[in-house]
């Protein structure tokens, strides 16, 4: 259901920058320590200040090792030219001036350098390893998401060959409820769950009898009790499948009303999962805006009263406005069975 993401993020240039002057600034120090006359005394003991040219060396090191790690090829790069950029002024005083004590900033250089080549080879193939490892990570979930998008719309095709005066319906039920998440501002990644939540709301209707799913009279009350149940066989098929545990949400709650009247646990008002309480306004705007066995398609000012009516009980007020803002903003009714079904040939 989600991206895998393979980036490799870079830290800030703010950092790439401030390392870049601590160096160039201890370089500096580096030379007036080694030059200085002057003598620390510690626990009684007179070391001389040159004495700690060595550590700040190191600490100076230290930070071409810090750009190599976070900045990669640019400080790579950079950390490679400061440092050859040092060998003239090593080498004159060696070879021109003969100070001996320049010797040991000539191997620490050299030193360094090979430091950060490593460094940044192994950087580099630890960055290509995770890039191939998030690879096979995005490959693995787009087969799941692959086979996922499979098995609900083999279910959804099961329960529309087994109900022949609903055929579609689950499948509008869920644009429908992606459009209400979508005026809702809900994220992409919310809309898609609300989406396969509401494409699998009905299939517990697997379970229902198809004498009874497909009566074309009224219902006894014995026949609309099993009806009833459809709900928790939905929960029950769908809860098993534990990678997406929201869309038994939809097939468990979406019978219930706002005003706590619905089935099967009769939960009122927050109660009730808001996954469901938006597929509950799309599962009966469908209901409404479709032929069924004993009566056509209402019409469009009708269904409008029913969602104002229906606001506060059988619906959450919230998403039974949405409902009524969509209608109204479709004006020649194309948000219905016939024309939906005519737009997806």
């Amino acid at each position: 259901m989600m991206e895998g993401k393979n980036e490799i993020r870079e830290p800030s240039k703010i950092l790439y920058v401030i390392l870049v002057v601590i160096y160039l600034l201890l370089n500096v120090v580096v030379v007036m320590v080694a030059r200085s006359k002057q003598v620390v005394t510690v626990n009684g003991n007179t070391i001389p200040m040159s004495a700690y040219t060595g550590v700040v060396s190191s600490i100076t090191n230290f930070c071409l090792i810090f750009i190599v790690v976070f900045f990669r090829k640019t400080g790579f790069i950079t950390s490679l030219v400061l440092l050859l950029m040092q060998y003239p002024m090593i080498l004159g005083s060696i070879i021109i001036r003969h100070q001996t004590g320049s010797i040991p900033g000539l191997f620490t250089n050299t030193f360094t350098i090979v430091a950060i080549i490593l460094i940044y080879n192994r950087t580099i193939a630890i960055d290509k390893y995770q890039e191939k490892e998030m690879e096979v990570l995005k490959r693995e979930q787009m087969s799941a998401q692959n086979l996922f998008e499979d098995t609900a719309t083999a279910l959804v095709n099961a329960i529309d060959t087994k109900d022949q005066y609903s055929r579609g319906h689950s499948l509008r039920v869920a644009e429908y409820s992606k459009l209400i998440a979508e005026e809702l501002d809900k994220d992409a990644e919310d809309c898609e769950r609300i989406y396969y939540a509401a494409l699998l709301h009905d299939v517990g209707k697997i379970g229902i009898s198809d004498a009874i799913i497909n009566k074309s009279g009224k219902l006894t009350s014995e026949e609309f009790g099993v009806i009833k149940q459809h709900p928790v066989m939905g929960n029950q098929i769908l809860s098993s499948i534990r990678e997406y545990p929201y869309i038994s949400i939809g097939a468990h709650y979406h019978h219930e009303r706002y005003d706590g009247k619905g089935y099967p646990d009769g939960l009122k008002g927050e109660e009730i999962p808001e996954i469901a309480r938006i597929i509950s306004v799309a599962d009966a705007y469908d209901a409404m805006t479709s032929d069924r066995s004993y009566r056509t398609a209402l019409p469009q000012q009708f269904v409008r009263e029913e969602f104002v009516k229906g606001s506060g009980t059988q619906f959450d007020p919230n998403f039974a406005q949405v409902m009524i803002k969509l209608i109204d903003n479709d004006k020649d009714y194309l948000l219905r069975e016939m024309t939906w079904d005519e737009d997806k040939e």
